[in-house]
């Protein structure tokens, strides 16, 4: 005999013959899903399943060949029912050499119409003793979480007023490191124009006496300090994103877009690009100047960073989903290898040394601008096979 609880079939129950059937001893086999204990007897296992299942008993005779003569195993399965609904399987297993049909059918007509009252109430008893040790564990288990949640309560409102004080802090010292950053770089731009003239003015009015040696120092002078300007600029760019008060409303898509290739066609021209722009445009949850420099930003990118004689192919084009519209910026230029994918949105980032020009400031203005109206952006690229820039917006 044996006992299974749930549908698991977890033996909670054997008696010493059954043991002896199995040749273990009961601790090896109690705790254990019935199917470990038989794992060659699939058609017990799936009488088992079906008896927990419907409530209804059953039972099973089937044959092993083996030497010097056969062996009969005959199974009786009927179920443990507790309110109104089967909580396990009580499971007779007789083996046998010789299989006296009508002895098996008086047998199981007697179990499965009267079963030993003693073994009904061992398993009853058995299963109301556990019960009860789970749901004193679980009240245990209880007060303990609700003693943790008071500690952690308490915690939680130490560390959010400390969290509130540094974030506080963090902020006026934000504000401060900003402010510093655009008074110096607004501040420096004026001797860089300064360099620019006078380097201008030496070649202009003393060439002669220069010689091309001169020329060309005077000529790295001017380009830096254009390269330095550039710099100052797109820094002053980038902190203003940070510092001005960003208001969102519903903006044309459609219109920006016009108004960034219309500013850009003076280099659309240069470049022999072909550019194309399609519709439709939905209206979008935006701040309409900061929208425009992203837009600005990554179709410019998509202009300059192509190959040597590569005339520039450009698409915008909008894709709407659920909550967000999705702008995407194609082009086929030199494309980013996957490593580097995540650092060109950093502040200063120059994956193409000197080859391009550029400041490392502008993806970084992208990115920013995007989070400040609660977007995000992102790439998909491979060297040499373009790049497809994305950001997605609320719809407005």
């Amino acid at each position: 005999m044996a006992a299974v609880e749930g549908a698991g079939h977890i033996v909670r129950y054997v008696n010493p013959a059954f043991c002896r059937l199995m040749d273990k001893p009961a601790e090896q086999l109690v705790g254990k899903l019935f199917c470990e204990i038989l794992p060659e007897r699939d058609d017990c296992v799936s009488l088992l399943d079906r008896v927990y299942r419907t409530g209804k008993p059953e039972s099973h005779t089937e044959q092993e060949h083996s030497e010097p003569r056969p062996v009969f195993w005959s199974y009786t399965m009927w179920p443990v029912i507790a309110g109104e609904r089967p909580v396990g399987v009580m499971i007779q297993v007789t083996e046998t050499a010789k299989v006296h049909e009508q002895t098996v059918a008086m047998n199981e007509a007697l179990m499965l119409g009267s079963v030993r009252q003693h073994e009904l109430t061992e398993a009853a008893e058995a299963l109301n003793a556990q019960l009860q040790e789970e749901i004193s564990e679980r009240k245990q288990a209880e007060e303990a979480l609700h003693r943790a949640q008071a500690r952690l309560s308490d915690h939680a409102g130490e560390l959010e007023g400390l969290v509130t004080e540094r974030t506080s802090e963090l902020t006026a010292t934000n504000q401060q490191l900003e402010a510093f950053v655009y008074s110096i770089a607004h501040d420096l731009r004026a001797p860089l124009r300064a360099m620019q003239g006078y380097s201008a003015l030496l070649v202009e009015e003393g060439g002669a006496a220069l010689g091309e040696a001169g020329k060309g120092y005077a000529d790295r002078i001017s380009k830096s300090a254009q390269f330095m300007d550039a710099l100052l600029s797109d820094l002053l760019a980038f902190s203003r994103i940070n510092q001005q008060r960003v208001e969102l409303t519903s903006v044309n898509l459609e219109t920006v877009v016009e108004s960034v290739l219309s500013s850009l066609q003076k280099d659309i021209q240069e470049k022999n690009a072909r550019m194309e722009s399609s519709g439709p445009w939905p209206v979008v949850l935006a701040h309409e100047p900061t929208l425009s420099q992203v837009i600005f930003n990554l179709t410019s990118n998509a202009l300059q960073f192509v190959g040597p004689g590569v005339p520039p192919l450009v698409r915008l084009r909008a894709e709407e989903q659920a909550e967000f519209i999705r702008v995407w910026v194609e082009d086929n230029g030199v494309g980013i290898a996957p490593d580097y994918q995540d650092q060109i949105f950093r502040l200063f980032t120059r994956l193409y040394g000197e080859k391009y020009q550029g400041t490392g400031i502008g993806l970084a203005i992208v990115q920013k601008g995007v989070e400040r109206m609660g977007g995000r952006v992102g790439v998909e690229s491979a060297p040499g096979q373009g790049s497809r820039f994305w950001f997605e917006l609320r719809k407005a």
